[in-house]
């Protein structure tokens, strides 16, 4: 997730972050790796159930439109493309640093049920 969060930086994770209200495009989120369990990781929600979600040459598209993704550094190369589409409980999810980043380009999208908080990013820090 750098450079928003920077390795061995102190987060705060609400778990009952999402209890009143369902997550939303550029939330941070804090799940289980689906590839390495009890590791806890941090990504980007991009995708929202039911959408179209596109990577190509470093930009983002939903349901065929460009999306401003101010939070992406680094895009990853040009030939890439990476396409997904999340079913009705399934969420799309990047990190901040696209290049160096295992995120759903590695596992697809993930299950709500797999989400364990909200994370707060102290932008002022």
């Amino acid at each position: 997730m750098e450079p928003s969060i920077i390795e061995g930086s102190w987060v705060i994770s609400f778990r009952l972050g999402f209890r009143r209200r369902v997550p939303s495009r550029f939330d941070v989120v804090r799940f289980e790796d689906p590839q390495v369990p009890g590791h806890w990781i941090l990504k980007r929600i991009v995708g929202l159930p039911g959408e179209e979600v596109l990577l190509k040459d470093g930009e983002l598209f939903i349901g065929g439109r460009a999306i401003s993704d101010t939070n992406a550094h680094y895009a990853q190369a040009p030939s890439d493309k990476f396409g997904w589409w999340p079913s009705s409980d399934e969420y799309v999810v990047l990190g901040d640093n696209r290049l160096f980043s295992t995120d759903s380009r590695k596992f697809g999208p993930i299950k709500r049920s797999a989400i364990r908080g909200r994370v707060k990013i102290n932008q002022g820090a």
